[in-house]
C-alpha cells in the first residue's frame, strides 16, 4: 500500500477557491472509480496550503492510473481552474506503508 500526497499552495486570496475545486476533484475521482481523496487544510505554516492524500495498492497501480486520470475530462477541467490559483506547481510525494 502507498499513500500519494500532494501539497498545493495558493496565491494569496486563492485558498477558498482551491479548497472548493479540490473537493470537486475528490468527487470526480471517486465517481471515475479511483481511490477516494482525503483533503486536509494546513493549520500552521504557509497560509491556505491544502494537502490531498490517496491510498493506492501499489506504485504500479498508481502509475497505471496516470493516463486514465489525464483522459478523464471532468478531472482535467477542474485542474485547469486550479493551476491559475497556485503560487507554484503542486508537490507530489509518495509514501510506502511499512505495516
Amino acid at each position: 500500500m502507498i499513500a500519494v500526497r500532494r501539497t498545493y499552495t495558493p496565491q494569496p486570496g486563492g485558498g477558498g477557491g482551491l479548497l472548493k475545486y479540490l473537493k470537486d476533484v475528490g468527487k470526480e475521482t471517486a465517481g471515475a472509480g479511483f481511490p477516494s481523496l482525503s483533503i486536509y487544510r494546513r493549520v500552521l505554516g504557509p497560509h491556505g496550503t491544502v494537502v490531498t492524500e490517496q491510498r493506492w495498492p501499489s506504485i504500479a497501480a498508481y502509475e497505471e492510473s496516470r493516463e486514465q486520470v489525464r483522459a478523464t475530462v471532468a478531472i482535467t477541467e477542474i485542474f485547469s481552474r486550479i493551476y491559475p490559483l497556485l503560487a507554484s506547481t503542486h508537490v507530489t510525494e509518495v509514501y510506502e506503508d511499512v505495516d
